[in-house]
């Protein structure tokens, strides 16, 4: 565990991980930007209880809570994004650390749209899901740890592995390292809860999994 930690912390710098990251984080804000124009327009051309007073403090305080809103899923719009580009992740590792597998199965553009969809889904769900829960710190901290825990482990290891399993084989893998699977998650999913930090998580959680994924002993039989 620790020498994935370290090995993925020590690739992070390097032009490929730093170019899907900028293109990320580029890309969202410019979506996020258009999203904000998108809700400050239909606000200020909207009235909603026919007062032009009322609907003036309404409109103001839509457009704050857009921007909040829009801050908190900006990770999920650039895990969206950086799906688009994980192969390019993937590749990367493997040809600095593990040079001696063959090639994987490449991913259609749809697919990586698919994952990118559901990844966003999950991050979205899970901070609605678990919300409620801040008005007790630790309780919302426990669930929310374990949960992202679970759900990102499973995600992250999916997206590895699929590259070099069939689908029978790959529900066999992780019914067999499900405990692997949810322990590299539990660390995805500290970087996922630290403000900023989490820009990288598709990054990070993709690299490091597939460190993980490869020291599994059965990898080798079915790589």
């Amino acid at each position: 565990m620790f020498d994935a930690f370290f090995k993925t912390l020590g690739q992070l710098p390097t032009p490929p991980f730093q170019r899907v990251l900028w293109l990320s984080i580029g890309g969202s804000l410019v979506t996020a930007i258009i999203l904000w124009f998108a809700i400050n327009f239909t606000l200020q051309n909207t009235d909603f209880v026919g007062l032009g007073w009322l609907d003036w403090i309404v409109d103001i305080l839509g457009s704050v809570a857009a921007v909040v809103l829009l801050f908190l899923l900006l990770p999920a719009f650039v895990g969206l994004i950086a799906s688009l580009m994980l192969e390019t992740i993937c590749r990367a590792v493997e040809a600095r650390h593990y040079p001696h597998l063959p090639e994987a199965r490449s991913q259609s553009i749809m697919e990586a749209i698919l994952i990118g969809i559901r990844f966003a889904a999950i991050l979205i769900v899970l901070n609605i899901l678990v919300l409620p829960l801040i008005f007790f710190p630790p309780v919302y901290f426990v669930v929310g740890w374990a949960l992202n825990g679970y759900l990102l482990g499973r995600e992250y290891f999916e997206l590895v592995a699929c590259r070099r399993l069939d689908a029978t084989e790959l529900r066999a893998m992780r019914r067999k390292h499900g405990f692997a699977a949810l322990s590299a998650g539990l660390v995805i999913a500290v970087v996922s809860i630290i403000p900023i930090v989490n820009l990288i998580l598709p990054l990070f959680g993709t690299a490091f999994m597939l460190h993980t994924y490869q020291r599994l002993p059965t990898v080798a039989s079915t790589a």
